[in-house]
Parts: structure tokens; sequence; C-alpha cells
């Protein structure tokens, strides 16, 4: 008799038990990401959620949870492409590969946010592939990059919705810095 397979509901069971444990912040977020892992190794884990991407490339809402308000989320970027440099203020995020290759480019600040511009340098540059994950604490400034050659399919969790918080954008050639909600997951579409 073969494994049963983890599927989404298994890995938000397992994610509700980590988050609801007295770790420190950085061992559950490894824990999650062993989760997350599990998901991904699944092939056929999301293949119930990826009609929605005919609709849209999302992000898509799959969960968000009542208690711990974390929020599960599947999005398609486009190749060849670059995100602006940002962070998702005090929500943490678990970003996972499902199909596709990405570079994740996290920079570090080197000034104390006093004066409404900022000093964002490049520090690493972790190149993520399918069934990997890049752990995001809170407050962590990154920017994506797609592969020139194929788009990416990815699941993002997040500590929570990220319209409801503030997070902040860098231009890194002009120093500046703007504010405003993050961006909403989409509830799944009409399936028509």
């Amino acid at each position: 008799m073969s494994a049963p397979s983890y599927e989404l509901e298994n890995f938000v069971a397992d994610l509700r038990v980590i988050l609801g444990s007295d770790l420190t912040e950085a061992a559950r977020l490894d824990e999650a990401a062993g989760a997350l892992h599990r998901l991904l190794a699944n092939p056929s884990a999301l293949d119930r959620y990826r009609w929605a991407l005919e609709q849209g490339r999302g992000p898509w809402l799959l969960h968000e949870d009542p208690d711990f308000g974390f929020c599960v989320t599947l999005l398609l970027k486009r190749r060849d492409n670059s995100t602006l440099v940002h962070h998702h203020a005090q929500a943490w995020t678990l970003y996972g590969i499902v199909d596709g290759i990405e570079t994740v480019h996290r920079y570090d600040r080197h000034d104390d946010g006093s004066t409404g511009r900022a000093d964002v340098r490049l520090a690493v540059d972790h190149v993520r592939r399918p069934g990997e994950v890049e752990i995001e604490p809170p407050y962590a400034i990154h920017n994506e990059t797609t592969s020139k050659d194929q788009d990416t399919l990815a699941i993002a969790v997040r500590g929570c919705n990220l319209s409801l918080i503030q997070q902040e954008w860098f231009d890194l050639t002009s120093g500046t810095v703007k504010v405003g909600a993050g961006n909403a997951a989409q509830p799944l579409p009409a399936r028509g």
C-alpha cells in the first residue's frame, strides 16, 4: 500500500500546528518551510488549482486562515521579469517554486530610515528551482527575477493578508521609498 499524498489540506494543518507551537519565529519558519517542501514534493498537489491561471496570473488565494491569519497563494510570474525591490513589513513569507527557476535577490539597508530616503544594497542572490523554498523573515528586503526561458509558478505563504499592512518599495537608483498596502490575493475565480 502506498503512502498517502501530501496535499494542501495537510500543509495547512501542519502549518497551524507549527504556528501554534512555542518555538521561536525562526524555528517556526524553518519547520513551516519543511512542510512546504513536502507539499512541493507532490507533483499533483496543486493540479486542482491550475485552471485559475487561465484566468490570470494571480496571486490566487487558496487558503486564508481564520485563526492564525496566514494566506496561501498560487501565482504565475512571466519569464524574464523582475519585481520591484520591496519588503512585506511584519509579514513573513515562505516562497516555494513549483515550476521554473527564479533568483531571489536579498538586500541590506544601510541607513536608519529616518530621512525618507533609503540606502539599500544587494547582499546575496539565491537561485531557486522547483521544490525549493525561500524563507523571508519580516522586513526582509528582496525582489525576484524569473529566468529568461520559462515562466515561474510559485506558492507564496504569507504571515498575513498583505493588503492589510503597509509595506515599502525601494528605488535603488534614486534612493526613494514608497509606502503602501501590499498586493491583495484574489479569491479563486468562478470556473467557467
